[in-house]
């Protein structure tokens, strides 16, 4: 095969498979290994047998590897529904060439990519993100941050920037606004980016396995996240919901230097999803360790306060899930994007990512319908949109703007337990615009 076909292969399919004349595969390119796990085959299990042996459909007859090795002949653009052992189906398409030595097939490669039902939209999350990097454990580049709002790319740009130094990094935001994209977006954009991207997931941490998440065991044969981070990036993921007990000993792991007899060279990035002045003034977050993480520090804004970010998120997914799945050329109605802007987003992206994925699993024809979206975003609009009318006898356009703007301002000065400062950050204006407008509103 020519080094501009591979280029070519590699960049228009998602997976790649190599086999041995037997048609036992010896490399497997896999964009999400978990798709093993539903097709019910261990990597041990897989490398162990022929193409053929893991598919119900499947059989020398029929399969473009043995097809490619027998003929010599390469096969491309090959469309075929496959359905494994245990029921798993998809649809795989396929461009497969045979691998020549002395004018005779030693054994194949097959670029691929699989094509799911509305219904596996959950299997695709791996495949986002560049090729090149899952190596490292990540799947994202930091310019795959969909923004156009002023704030988030100013953001953005910190975090470029970061990602040329070596100094820890706190990641703000609520829970769903992208910080694992920026987390990975830093490291891929730094001199680390060959080196592993570790996460340490503290929701999951106590006193009895703090130890050998860190340090690993011996007993176990595991290593620990410190070792495995080496010369890379190790992620303190949701350092907020760490116990305060705990967070001395993992100051210390984070200011070792030394592991064992070797050096240690760690990029420490954290995220926390609650207000740091909120948790250093109730004491659930040691000064200490916060000054010692936060060396640089980037705040991401939640999407209700840049919801001129939706059109274009929505977009990217539509795009992504039409290249994915069987449900093509999937549009929405104008009353969707009225919605989606009326409604508060608690759960930010993931949130919008997930009542896209529900409507396409609702989905009948091929336009996303107001229906189609999840009850509970139509309900909680419809519910905010009669408090205001009916509070507004009037119905002018002046007034419901004006009670809508002190819904709004009220639950922001709630979220942040009535801070003027931090609300104005949140609102994206002056603390003297907001202090005019809560005087306006009686909200002081």
């Amino acid at each position: 095969m020519e080094l501009q076909q591979f280029a070519q292969a590699f960049n228009e399919f998602d997976n790649v498979l190599i086999t041995d004349d037997k048609g036992c595969a010896i490399f497997y390119d896999l964009a999400d290994l978990n798709i093993l796990l539903e097709i019910g085959l261990t990597p041990d299990e897989f490398f162990h047998s022929t193409v053929t042996d893991n598919y119900q459909n499947l059989s020398p007859e029929t399969s473009t590897v043995f097809q490619v090795i027998q003929t010599g002949q390469p096969v491309l653009y090959y469309e075929q529904q496959l359905t494994t052992l245990n029921g798993f189906s998809y649809l795989s398409l396929s461009s497969t060439y045979p691998i020549m030595e002395d004018g005779k097939a030693i054994g194949a490669i097959e670029f691929s990519k699989h094509f799911y039902e509305s219904k596996q939209i959950k299997y695709l999350d791996n495949f986002l993100g560049h090729k090149l990097y899952r190596d490292n454990y990540t799947t994202y580049r930091l310019e795959d941050f969909i923004t156009t709002n002023t704030e988030m790319k100013t953001q953005l740009e910190k975090a470029r920037r970061s990602a040329q130094k070596s100094a820890p990094v706190l990641l703000t935001g609520e829970t769903g606004t992208g910080k694992d994209i920026i987390a990975q977006g830093i490291h891929n954009e730094s001199e680390r980016y060959t080196k592993p991207f570790i996460t340490l997931n503290c929701s999951t941490l106590t006193e009895d396995n703090l130890f050998t998440q860190l340090y690993g065991s011996d007993n176990e044969g595991k290593s620990g996240k410190l070792k495995e981070a080496n010369g890379g990036t190790l992620l303190i993921d949701h350092l907020n919901l760490l116990d305060i007990s705990l967070q001395a000993k993992l100051l210390h792991a984070v200011d070792i230097k030394v592991l064992n007899g070797e050096p240690l060279d760690i990029r420490y990035i954290t995220t926390v999803n609650e207000d740091v002045d909120k948790l250093l003034a109730e004491k659930r977050l040691r000064e200490d360790l916060f000054y010692r993480l936060n060396v640089l520090q980037i705040d991401l804004p939640p999407l209700r306060l840049r919801k001129e970010d939706i059109p274009a998120i929505l977009d990217f997914y539509i795009q992504f899930y039409s290249e994915h799945t069987l449900q093509k050329n999937v549009s929405y109605r104008n009353e969707v994007i009225q919605l989606f802007y009326a409604y508060h987003w608690p759960g930010n992206v993931r949130e919008l990512k997930n009542a896209l994925e529900s409507a396409y699993n609702n989905l009948l024809g091929d336009e996303i319908l107001v229906e189609h979206i999840p009850e509970r975003i139509r309900k909680n609009v419809q519910h905010s949109t009669q408090q205001i009318m009916q509070n507004n006898q009037s119905g002018h356009l002046r007034d419901l703007t004006e009670a809508y703007e002190r819904l709004i301002i009220a639950e922001k000065l709630r979220e942040t337990d009535g801070r003027l400062a931090e609300t104005a950050r949140r609102l994206g204006i002056s603390r003297q615009l907001l202090k005019y407008k809560c005087l306006k509103y009686e909200l002081l």
